[in-house]
Order: C-alpha cells, then structure tokens, then sequence
C-alpha cells in the first residue's frame, strides 16, 4: 500500500460521533453555526489522526487504516520499531491540535471556540488513560528507560 495512500473508514456508529459533535455545536451557536461548528470538530480529530499518520509515513510505519467510530476517530498501523519513533508517532496527534490553535484564534466568530477545543482534545489525548496517545507515551518511555538497548 501507498504509505501516502491511507483507506478511510467510517463505521456506522462513527455517524454517531459526527451527530454528537453536531448536537454539541448546535446546543451552542444554533442550527447554521453549529452544525458547521460540529463538522468543524470533526475535522479536528481527523487532523489529528493526520498528525499521527504524517509521523508513522515519516518514519516509515505503515498505516492501514483511519476513521471515525463512536469512540472517537483513530489509527491502525504498525508498531514502530524504536520506542523513540512509537513517541514520536503519538504526540503528533496532539501537536497538531496544538498547532492548530493559533491560526484558529484568529478565525471569528468559531475560531476562538474551536481552538479551545483544539486545546482540549490535545490535553485531553496527552492523559495517561487506556488506548490515549498518553498512554502510549507512556509505555513507550518506560519500555526504554526499562531497557537501554530498546
């Protein structure tokens, strides 16, 4: 598979997902701005994803698939081979929330709100907890701090 060529896939309760990011932004802009704010959520956890995947294609981890379901958008690749480039590949995904964030500052009217939740959902993905980019960082620091030849 292409390594710049990544399949997309959206589970039926990944629709869910999107209906909930949209309900979120409609309960706080209305119909119009909402709605565009929920997609625009969306898009933030797909950049995400896109962060995680340019990082894997820079280091050479295929990629097999990204998507949305109802947990949320993710990932399947490959383990890296050094626990350096397994950290690498999981704080991407939070940069890029980070990187985000300013651009979208400047954006009005939903660009204030929306690089709040930039903000958060980065944050949020840092946390330690199960199947987190956090989580990863984690493993992967103690597996190398565990054994020095990893």
């Amino acid at each position: 598979m292409d390594r710049f060529f990544v399949p997309f896939r959206m589970h039926q309760a990944g629709w869910a997902l999107v209906a909930f990011c949209v309900v979120f932004g409609v309960g706080l802009d209305g119909w119009r701005l909402g709605t565009l704010f929920g997609l625009l959520m969306v898009a933030s956890l797909l950049l995400h994803e896109a962060g995680h995947m340019l990082a894997a294609a820079f280091v050479g981890v295929p990629v097999h698939e990204f998507g949305l379901r109802l947990a949320g958008a993710y990932v399947r690749r490959a383990y890296a081979q050094s626990q350096q480039d397994e950290v690498l590949i999981a704080t991407a995904g939070p940069l890029m929330n980070f990187c985000l964030m300013l651009p979208l500052s400047f954006v009005p009217v939903l660009g204030p709100k929306l690089a709040l939740c930039n903000l958060a959902l980065g944050l949020v993905n840092l946390l330690p907890l199960p199947s987190s980019d956090g989580m990863r960082i984690l493993r992967a620091v103690r597996l190398s701090t565990a054994d020095p030849s990893a």
